[in-house]
């Protein structure tokens, strides 16, 4: 087992238990108690856990659920910021030309750029039921939906068959969003979505992370990238300056009518 699919297997008990013992843990998952109190400092650092002598106790609220982005609904997310997300999704459909191949995950924010792309013809590959239902009957888009295990809440794909779908396919530029971004890295609350996230950037020219402000800060259990993999990270007004320092001209803030070439 991988250290972060213990971690998330230890942060799913935790969820469901609300205290857990380290003797408990380290039998159920066959290993060490030093194993298990490194990998619930991770978790204390998260946010997730508090330890305690012996264990640890949960400290994540309702919505910050291991089991998808942030425990919410798709529908849910769609409903939040939305200003900011249009304002996203438009400079980055403004990323995508006639003729190209774009990837798309199934991220709210990405779910606003599909709506607001106009360039036709375009082929779509895609995880996000969302965004393949919104271009089903454009005689103008060719889309592809990535195959495999549908995640609850998200209507997206993930796992092993849609990693080795998008291993075969190459595309002209990706559009993703991720749960937090923090120092030099990108994160996600899932493994398995960061697996279908990082098979997407090997397979494309050019990324682009579509981020609302809110998520600025923070991280989660799955790193997925560095910053220095990503071509552009879009996000919006609301922005604190200090992250244009840091980030450079990676960093693009969308405005009204914004577009990128």
């Amino acid at each position: 087992m991988l250290i972060v699919e213990r971690q998330q297997k230890i942060l799913e008990l935790l969820q469901q238990r609300l205290t857990v013992q380290l003797e408990d843990l380290s039998r159920e998952l066959d290993v060490s108690t030093s194993t298990v109190r490194r990998d619930l400092e991770v978790l204390e650092e998260q946010g997730f856990a508090k330890r305690t002598h012996g264990g640890a106790i949960y400290t994540g609220s309702e919505s910050q659920s291991p089991h998808g982005i942030s425990g919410q609904t798709l529908t849910e997310r769609m409903n939040e910021s939305i200003q900011a997300k249009m304002a996203i999704g438009a400079l980055a459909a403004s990323l995508v030309k006639p003729h190209m191949t774009v990837l798309m995950d199934g991220g709210s924010t990405v779910i606003y750029a599909a709506r607001q792309i106009t360039a036709r013809p375009i082929q779509i590959v895609t995880d996000s039921l969302a965004i393949a239902m919104h271009f089903h009957d454009d005689d103008q888009v060719e889309t592809l939906i990535v195959g495999g295990s549908l995640y609850p809440r998200t209507g997206i794909t993930i796992g092993p068959i849609a990693t080795g779908t998008l291993a075969e396919l190459h595309a002209d530029l990706l559009l993703f969003s991720l749960y937090g971004i923090l120092g030099d890295s990108v994160y996600n609350v899932n493994i398995g979505m960061a697996e279908v996230e990082q098979a997407m950037m090997r397979q494309a020219t050019r990324c682009a992370l579509l981020m609302d402000s809110s998520k600025f800060g923070r991280k989660s259990l799955a790193r997925v990238c560095g910053v220095n993999e990503l071509d552009h990270i879009i996000t919006d007004a609301g922005i604190d300056p200090s992250w244009q320092t840091q980030l450079g001209d990676r960093l693009v803030i969308a405005q009204q009518d914004d577009q990128l070439d």
